[in-house]
């Protein structure tokens, strides 16, 4: 990682100039020090600047930044915003060019204070910040800038809610096209990192709306999710014509994609707009992976996930049904892939479920469901999953779970109970899911944890659970809950699921394949480049990385297919400058929650809820349970946007 020379960022001076390298501070923005081979001397962004080579003319650096603000980061609406920020450019510019007197850095200074006072937006006033922050902590540095090496300026806008989201949706954009009312353009936007709105304004855990600075006004924070979804709502109940990006002229390639899962669509659609001819291979009959057979109609209905994909087969994208990565005589094989295709993507997902590990649970009683997904696999394929008029305890806390005994109590289950070993506070599972099954009848069984299954004829008449106490952290930050020495009680049950975790099965992996694979049963690939250790293999989504969420899948796979575009176009994926920024700030967590915001900023505006079943009404049937916004709630819940966009950019050395 980066070590700075001197700076000024989030609230903290570093001033190692005329020390040895080897003393100076580790960045506190995680960066590498290099941006495809080109050394990093300067980063600059709403908390401050960088400076990693003493000799790197940081005025010039931050006069670029200040035009970078005012040609692409202001909106325009104020006169402060996109000419002022360029009449402080044109001031730094000029106490570079020659003598410097003490006036002319007043009159930066007052400038910089003038547009962070009366601009309109939030963009201006805080890319004021560290223009500031070097004329007041460094202005004896003034007489230095003048340097005899270039830089390359790369910049990236942003806002803290993008920065979040790991499909790098641009939110406030799409967000301003919708207080236009403008949905087909807002949905452009949005598909141009996201090719799965609909999904995703449905069943996303929105980490994004834990980013958004309207949380710190009025503690609700904008409901993201459910705008990306009025959109697409808008073009889907309105049958028009889906707004895509022109095709790529034909590249003459080929790649294959193991899944139809989010991460398998989402890399199919990009690498069709680039021009490549794409083929998936899926083992179920029907696509959306788990989003289809993981994922309840009352989440996600399925007729609206079928909608997406023939949007994305639109582009010429072929499925094949029935086709499984494996040695069966109709299986597929990465050898046929690799033979017949010019790149190949495995983006599987995790359809294996770990075991409970208790006494009982592979004895074969009848009751004893082997997996949480699988319950819900069978469920979704229209099977009978005989839990009805039966009582039923799930194991576990997480969204499967909560899936797993709503779905029980829709498919006529008498006592429907969720076990879980810590407190709600440490639940996965997301606030309001829980909140659904508990207004539809579920009971929680908090601090327990299954020790025992007991059965009677070969069949589950109960589980025995143990009290458990939470003791210190462990690995995942959570306490360790413990067993409390004689607290074990049996639950009357007919049916027990567990749904305490999920792993992708790999065996069909062989030495021949010459594919490594993690500890954590996953493809090793390579950090953001995505490929395998081979070099025409690359891998996406819960194979990759883990059993994830929809939204970081997709993410993951556009990044994917951009990878396997360099790799087919100049012989090895790569990130440009832009990108390597792009990937820092979102692992840097950049949104700060100790913010205050001006109370001048914007009025309490009361977040918009849309409609929604009660409980009662709800618990029996797979009805869509969260109805759409209206165009006018959509509106309504749009202005509480504050359009906090933020830039960032790092001044490079010329190879």
């Amino acid at each position: 990682m980066a070590q700075v020379c001197y700076g000024y960022y989030k609230d903290t001076k570093i001033d190692n100039r005329g020390k040895e390298k080897a003393e100076w501070t580790e960045s506190p923005f995680k960066t590498p020090d290099e941006y495809r081979d080109k050394p990093l001397k300067v980063f600059i962004d709403w908390d401050g600047f960088l400076v990693f080579d003493e000799n790197a003319d940081i005025l010039a650096a931050l006069a670029n930044y200040m035009l970078e603000i005012s040609g692409f980061g202001c909106c325009g609406r104020c006169f402060p915003g996109r000419v002022g920020t360029r009449l402080l450019a044109e001031q730094l510019m000029k106490m570079r060019a020659g003598a410097c007197e003490s006036s002319d850095i007043e009159k930066a200074v007052e400038m910089s204070e003038s547009i962070f006072n009366s601009a309109k937006c939030t963009v201006a006033p805080t890319s004021t910040i560290p223009v500031r922050l070097f004329l007041t902590h460094f202005k004896d540095q003034i007489s230095k800038q003048v340097s005899k090496d270039g830089m390359e300026f790369f910049r990236k806008v942003t806002a803290p809610c993008t920065a979040g989201c790991p499909a790098n949706v641009q939110i406030p954009e799409f967000i301003e096209q919708i207080k236009d009312h403008r949905y087909e353009d807002a949905l452009a936007i949005i598909r141009e990192t996201m090719p799965l709105p609909g999904v995703c304004g449905r069943v996303c855990p929105h980490p994004c709306e834990a980013n958004c600075r309207r949380g710190l006004v009025d503690d609700t924070p904008v409901s993201i999710m459910v705008l990306k979804r009025a959109p697409w709502d808008f073009e889907y109940y309105n049958n028009k014509a889906p707004k895509l990006p022109a095709k790529a002229p034909a590249k003459g390639k080929k790649v294959g994609i193991v899944g139809a899962g989010p991460a398998g669509l989402t890399a199919a659609f990009y690498l069709a707009l680039m021009g490549y001819s794409v083929k998936i291979y899926e083992w179920m009959q029907e696509p959306g992976g788990m989003v289809a057979l993981g994922i309840p109609d009352y989440r996600q209905p399925r007729h609206l996930l079928r909608r997406e994909v023939e949007v994305i087969q639109s582009l010429g994208v072929e499925i094949e049904y029935g086709k499984k990565l494996g040695g069966d005589k109709d299986d597929i094989t990465l050898d046929y892939l690799k033979k017949n295709y010019d790149a190949v993507l495995v983006t599987i997902g995790a359809w294996k479920s770990r075991d409970m590990g208790i006494e009982g649970e592979k004895d074969g009683y009848e009751g004893v469901f082997p997996s949480g997904i699988g319950f819900l696999r069978e469920q979704a394929e229209g099977k009978d999953t005989g839990v009805k008029g039966k009582k039923v305890i799930v194991v576990g806390g997480g969204n499967t779970a909560i899936d797993c005994v709503r779905v029980a109590m829709r498919e006529g289950s008498t006592d429907v109970n969720l076990v879980y070993r810590r407190s709600r506070a440490e639940m996965p599972a997301e606030q309001w899911e829980i909140d659904d099954a508990i207004e539809e009848g579920v009971n929680f069984h908090f601090l327990w944890n299954p020790t025992k299954i007991i059965a009677e004829n070969g069949k589950v008449v109960g589980v025995e659970v143990v009290e458990m106490v939470l003791g210190e952290p462990d690995e995942s930050g959570r306490r360790k809950p413990e067993p409390k020495a004689g607290s074990e009680k049996i639950i009357p049950c007919d049916v027990i699921i567990p749904a305490i975790g999920q792993f992708t099965d790999l065996t069909f992996l062989t030495e021949k394949d010459g594919i490594a694979v993690t500890k954590w049963n996953t493809f090793k690939v390579r950090d953001d480049l995505y490929d395998t250790t081979d070099p025409k293999v690359f891998s996406a989504g819960d194979c990759e990385w883990g059993p994830m969420t929809v939204v970081k899948a997709i993410g993951a796979a556009r990044w994917s297919a951009i990878m396997i575009d360099r790799f087919l176009e100049s012989g090895q994926p790569y990130l440009t400058e832009q990108e390597t920024l792009e990937v820092s700030l979102y692992k840097n967590k950049v949104f700060d929650k100790a913010e205050k915001v001006c109370s001048m900023e914007t009025p309490t505006i009361h977040r918009v809820h849309q409609e929604k079943m009660s409980g009662e009404d709800r618990r029996n049937n797979y009805e869509e349970v969260e109805k759409p916004f209206t165009l006018q709630q959509a509106y309504d819940e749009a202005t509480r946007c504050l359009r906090c966009v933020r830039m960032a950019m790092v001044g490079l050395g010329t190879k």
